[in-house]
């Protein structure tokens, strides 16, 4: 007989480190098991600034290292879906920018769940609810505060959990996308977490004193003695009794652990969807064919996924061409190379014209038309970081990539079984671009990717282009997207959060699935709608919100 624990909380990501904490730090200090399938990930080498944004491709251990099938409208290419392996998950490997979002988002949100604590606005609203995230250090001088509003920064919570801040070393990159922006008539935005991140600005980043803040360092760097974490253990299944009562969880290596009141999925949108379909909650036709014998019949389990697409277009710059004008004038004699946030990045949120005034656009359904006009159509990065098969470059070569994410996505893929077998993966179908309307967005995203290069300050840097279209026409780009279109790294909706006459939905407001007791889901695979935000913030809030509602009903 296994131990018996009062919750179960499997994986120890961003969702599942926050809900374990609150759990176990609770009054009544219930008896926690949160059990991670990676490890411990301590090691304080892979926390540091420089690596932010290549460790999740370069550290396998702490990368599941998952792979979607042939993408069809992407010239039947299969795309790296990397996510985060071990305490913190991909709060450990992700490129550590935070942003939250539209406040209109989120307001979607609660209508489609018909829960007002989704709402923006309100005594326990998304924006008081940040206040319990967010510890925000402000450490920005007079030259920045040009470009980040230190009184809109004041209003952001400085006693949160998630320590936020900004590099305090600005590069020449970061300057040159603000030097743009004015060429090209883009608002600054000073505070992109204010609810509106629309024009150009620069968040802060998920690190402090040098090192990366994970879910982990932030929520369990201290766990209280009634919190039991194992790490190296991939739960298999959930077990049920008679009545459907989810009652325990099973390893790989055949260990049963017990809980008295709950199991709580947070092993993702990719992993928490695989879980329930094994442990027989799903699409009962899958399940049968698997023979898999069926708990509940649930359509809505691993479809509906969803995830930002991303376009990278690269610059090879012109010898030391931060040395002739842009290099930043506001360093800092900061002693520790490793105060700096590690290179972040200057990010425009936009809305294209040419996609509103689009066939694609007026094809869309009316209530999804309204929502993407109070949003935005996609997201230009400016930033470093060179992706790709690259051509072959000088040592000292500077690259300048321009990211385009597409926002509002409309294609849905999937996540489903080949096998009962629980070492078996899953079957990832990111269905990227299938949508004619997402299509338009690339075209459009990669289009103002161009015109930022062409701006003159630009112009001044660059040298060659290396990985771009072949030119601007309508072909060429639609091709460029089916060749280099990737990931967002966002994946979500695999469970998603709905009102119980929606068939498609597989958790309640309250995070419950649907026809069993005593299970919840609490990680971005609930998300009822794909975010326009770099989500870690919104599994931050996800926990939170869950275990409000956990202690709540309990009175624990």
């Amino acid at each position: 007989m296994g131990e018996t624990f009062d919750f179960i909380v499997v994986g120890g990501g961003t969702s599942g480190c926050v809900v374990a904490s609150r759990l176990a730090n609770a009054p009544s200090a219930p008896k926690v098991l949160l059990i991670e399938g990676g490890s411990a990930n301590d090691s304080p080498t892979l926390r540091t600034p420089e690596n932010r944004w290549s460790i999740v491709y370069t550290e396998p251990s702490i990368n599941w290292g998952y792979k979607t099938t042939p993408q069809s409208h992407l010239n039947g290419r299969e795309l790296g879906c990397p996510r985060g392996r071990g305490l913190g998950g991909s709060s450990a490997v992700n490129f550590s920018s935070w942003i939250i979002g539209y406040q209109e988002d989120f307001n979607e949100w609660a209508g489609l769940v018909d829960d007002p604590c989704w709402k923006w606005e309100g005594r326990n609203g998304v924006k008081q609810r940040f206040r319990k995230i967010e510890r925000v250090r402000d450490g920005i001088d007079d030259e920045q505060s040009k470009m980040v509003n230190r009184e809109l920064l004041n209003l952001h919570s400085k006693d949160g959990m998630v320590d936020l801040s900004y590099s305090q070393i600005w590069g020449g990159q970061e300057l040159l996308a603000f030097k743009i922006a004015k060429e090209l008539e883009i608002d600054i935005n000073g505070d992109p977490n204010s609810g509106n991140p629309s024009g150009m600005g620069i968040a802060p980043s998920t690190f402090f004193n040098g090192a990366r803040v994970t879910a982990f360092t932030a929520y369990l760097s201290s766990p209280p003695p009634n919190l039991t974490i194992l790490t190296n253990n991939v739960v298999a299944k959930v077990l049920f009794d008679d009545t459907k009562r989810a009652v325990g969880v099973s390893t790989l290596s055949g260990q049963v652990y017990y809980a008295s009141k709950e199991i709580i999925l947070s092993a993702g949108a990719l992993d928490s969807p695989k879980i329930l379909l094994l442990s027989g909650i799903g699409p009962a036709d899958e399940l049968s064919n698997l023979s898999i014998p069926v708990i509940q019949d649930l359509p809505g389990v691993g479809n509906n996924l969803i995830d930002h697409s991303l376009l990278f277009i690269s610059f090879l710059l012109k010898p030391k061409a931060f040395q002739t004008g842009t290099q930043s004038t506001v360093s800092k004699d900061v002693g520790d190379p490793l105060l700096d946030t590690g290179s972040q990045a200057s990010m425009a949120w936009l809305q294209s014209s040419a996609v509103l005034f689009s066939p694609e656009f007026y094809s869309l359904p009316e209530s999804v038309k309204t929502h993407i006009s109070k949003t935005c159509t996609h997201e230009l990065i400016c930033t470093n970081l060179a992706v790709g098969s690259l051509p072959p470059l000088r040592p000292d070569a500077e690259i300048l990539t321009l990211v385009a994410a597409i926002m509002n996505c409309q294609s849905v893929g999937s996540v489903t079984l080949s096998s009962s077998d629980p070492s078996t993966l899953q079957v990832i179908d990111g269905a990227y671009l299938s949508h004619p309307y997402d299509r338009r967005v690339a075209t459009e995203a990669v289009r103002g990717c161009l015109e930022l290069s062409r701006a003159p300050a630009a112009q001044g840097l660059i040298e060659e282009a290396i990985i771009a279209p072949k030119s601007d026409s309508e072909e060429d780009i639609r091709e460029f997207c089916k060749e280099q279109g990737s990931c967002g790294l966002h994946f979500a909706g695999t469970c998603k959060m709905g009102k119980e006459r929606d068939g498609m939905c597989v958790v309640n407001n309250r995070f419950l699935v649907r026809g069993t007791k005593g299970l919840r889901v609490v990680d971005l695979s609930v998300a009822p709608l794909m975010m326009n935000n770099h989500t870690q913030s919104t599994c931050y809030l996800i926990g939170e919100t869950a275990a409000e509602k956990i202690i709540n009903e309990y009175g624990l």
